[in-house]
């Protein structure tokens, strides 16, 4: 049992590689879905289960993704551990009972994160689009996340 436990509270770690992984090459026109849609499982689980996904693992997500995409390794990996910590100040005033107030902070917190990206990566319309295709995809991934976090957990 102590082993489904550890295995499970590694899930967070895997849901966000595994979106890296499926979302690198992922484009809409001429539009890229990431940076935006990682964002997605990091609130998730930042704001659900706070334990399950450490500041030193975001660390390594943002190491992996800017060695992924060959941008400047770090740069990713600050930007997650302030939005980590950022995160761990809004939990508290988030209930799972409002979903539209958790949706809205989200469009809040990725337009941020993005806006501090595309300053210092000059991201220009690409990442306004992607901010986009994050927002709209937003329930059907907080829900299918929130399903296996759940059904997972009944186990427990």
């Amino acid at each position: 049992m102590k082993i489904f436990l550890h295995t499970l509270k590694t899930l967070p770690f895997l849901t966000v590689l595994f979106i890296i992984l499926g979302g690198c090459s992922l484009r809409i026109g001429n539009y890229p879905l990431l940076p935006a849609l990682f964002l997605i499982p990091i609130y998730y689980w930042l704001i659900f289960r706070p334990d399950w996904l450490p500041l030193w693992s975001l660390f390594g997500i943002g190491i992996f993704y800017d060695a992924l995409m060959g941008s400047e390794l770090g740069f990713s990996s600050l930007l997650l551990v302030l939005s980590g910590l950022i995160g761990y100040y809004i939990r508290p005033i988030l209930s799972s009972q409002h979903f539209f107030l958790i949706w809205g902070i989200f469009c809040c917190y990725s337009l941020c994160y993005l806006m501090i990206y595309g300053l210092l990566f000059s991201g220009g319309w690409a990442l306004l689009f992607s901010w986009a295709y994050g927002i709209v995809l937003y329930p059907l991934v907080a829900w299918s996340l929130s399903h296996l976090h759940l059904r997972l957990q009944s186990y427990v």
